[in-house]
């Protein structure tokens, strides 16, 4: 009996061992299996990386294209916001025209012809956009005829003609004086006094004490003039008028005085709206 029992717990332990050896066995099977599953989700991650990263690279670079065009506009119209005159466009738009492309209107609108008695027509452009004070000021004026009949009393050659003055000694004017919309005076205004723009004639001080008086530059004086006279809008159409005005004999009011004075007196015959045809 004694010898049996020894027999089966031979056997028993020889199962037993049978038994862990196999569950080792599986163990390390399933070890494996979760080994090659790791590695095969370490390798799926990183191909994964690979191909998202290359999707996210050139999304950035989509997004710096897209970021860099923004910042651009951003720019041109923080610059445009900043500005409220495009000089580039200005001077292109500059005597560009003829008279003859105009008609004239009743009605008000932001151009006038300027009529120099023996001299021809100018065409100006008014911008209210610029300085809306002062073209209103002067769209009155035109609507009620004012200039009809006043001269160019101040014609300086190499920097502009003056008119406007009911007086005709440049100390007259319409009786009611405007705001100055110039940099000084705490105004926007940047449209720059180059040859064809039109600005007001003011005094010394106060700053608003312009009225009915104007200029045309007849050269560039944006230099002396930028920021200290409200430039209003430019000749489109005449400006060789405006240039053979210049032309004419001037001398001075007193001795020794600026030679500015028309020997001939220059009239403008009329300032009237127009409209392109």
């Amino acid at each position: 009996m004694s010898n049996k029992r020894y027999s089966n717990k031979g056997v028993n332990s020889a199962a037993r061992a049978q038994a862990t050896a196999a569950a080792e066995q599986e163990s390390k099977r399933q070890s494996m299996i979760v080994c090659i599953v790791a590695i095969a989700v370490v390798v799926l991650a990183v191909i994964l990386a690979l191909v998202l990263g290359g999707v996210d690279k050139n999304t950035t670079a989509d997004n710096k294209t897209t970021t860099a065009a923004t910042t651009t506009t951003s720019t041109t119209t923080t610059g445009s916001a900043d500005k409220n005159a495009d000089m580039t466009a200005i001077k292109a738009e500059i005597d560009s025209k003829e008279a003859a492309d105009f008609v004239e209107t009743t009605e008000v609108t932001e151009y006038v012809k300027l009529t120099v008695k023996h001299y021809g027509d100018v065409v100006i452009r008014l911008r209210s956009d610029i300085a809306p004070i002062t073209v209103a000021n002067f769209q009155k004026l035109v609507g009620e005829k004012f200039y009809d009949g006043l001269t160019f009393h101040r014609i300086y050659k190499g920097f502009m003609i003056q008119g406007g003055d009911p007086k005709g000694d440049g100390t007259g004017g319409s009786g009611t004086t405007i705001k100055g919309e110039f940099k000084i005076n705490g105004v926007q205004n940047d449209l720059s006094h180059i040859t064809g723009v039109i600005s007001m004639a003011r005094r010394s001080t106060p700053y608003d004490s312009a009225t009915s008086q104007f200029f045309i530059c007849n050269a560039d004086a944006s230099g002396n003039l930028y920021g200290k006279y409200a430039g209003f809008g430019y000749v489109v159409a005449g400006l060789d008028v405006v240039l053979t005005v210049s032309e004419v004999e001037v001398t001075a009011k007193v001795p020794g005085g600026e030679q500015s004075l028309p020997v001939e007196p220059v009239y403008i015959e009329k300032i009237c709206f127009v409209n392109p045809k």
